[in-house]
């Protein structure tokens, strides 16, 4: 029975404490309506960039906003040899982010906590994607290449999501969204070419072998994944609220 007692008056402080929280948090998001703020945004398979946002509450139930991604990015080329008896194989791969990205959202928060259900429509960029290799052979100056050229247009895409955010006396704020991704048009296009450089039919038959080889992999890699429409998102930020 004691027990019993000693629950109750813990869970009646613990309801008491949350109530008095909430009710904070609701007094704060009406008094700084404004909000700016930075953070990580991470995409499952596109990128992990980081962000600049700025987000309007009309009160305590309603937000908007919008982010700006910084998700144009190059990387640099990465390049592999494989020795092998006879010849050389270089193997490049580079990939580009070609523009920055952003999206708007919607906020609502549930029973006047700081827990949040979101809507956002968002832009994704355009991503291009290198692959060359060549055939080296050390006996001789000819070589053979090929380069594959793959694109990704920029789409847009919604996303439903859950999040928190939770302000203090200050203003400063930490907050967490995340959720599924429907991805409107996730299409790729490709192009290749091939440059034999050689006298030697053997030379020349081994190296469409190797190439066709490569280009099928990347092939079924990338194109494997146009076809899917469904991604998942979270992002991190912190800011301050005035």
């Amino acid at each position: 029975m004691k027990k019993f007692y000693f629950f109750t008056i813990l869970f009646i402080a613990n309801s008491l404490y949350s109530q008095s929280f909430f009710e904070k948090q609701i007094q704060l998001r009406t008094q700084k309506p404004i909000s700016v703020y930075t953070g990580l945004n991470s995409i499952s398979y596109y990128y992990y960039m980081q962000f600049l946002g700025i987000s309007y509450a009309f009160n305590s139930k309603h937000e908007i906003g919008a982010n700006l991604i910084f998700s144009k990015y190059s990387s640099e080329d990465k390049r592999n040899y494989l020795p092998a008896p006879n010849y050389i194989f270089i193997i490049n791969e580079k990939f580009s982010f070609n523009q920055n990205s952003v999206k708007i959202f919607y906020n609502y928060y549930i029973f006047d906590s700081p827990f949040y259900f979101n809507a956002t429509l968002g832009s994704l960029p355009e991503v291009s994607q290198t692959y060359s290799a060549y055939i080296i052979p050390t006996n001789s100056n000819n070589f053979s290449e090929i380069n594959v050229n793959i694109k990704r247009n920029s789409t847009a895409y919604f996303s439903p999501g859950l999040g928190l955010k939770m302000i203090l006396d200050n203003g400063v704020f930490f907050s967490i969204v995340g959720g599924p991704m429907f991805i409107f048009d996730n299409q790729l296009k490709a192009d290749s070419y091939n440059y034999l450089a050689s006298n030697s039919d053997y030379q020349n038959i081994a190296s469409n072998l190797i190439f066709n080889s490569i280009f099928d992999s990347k092939k079924k890699e990338l194109f494997g994944f146009s076809r899917k429409n469904t991604e998942a998102y979270v992002d991190i930020s912190a800011g301050i609220s005035f």
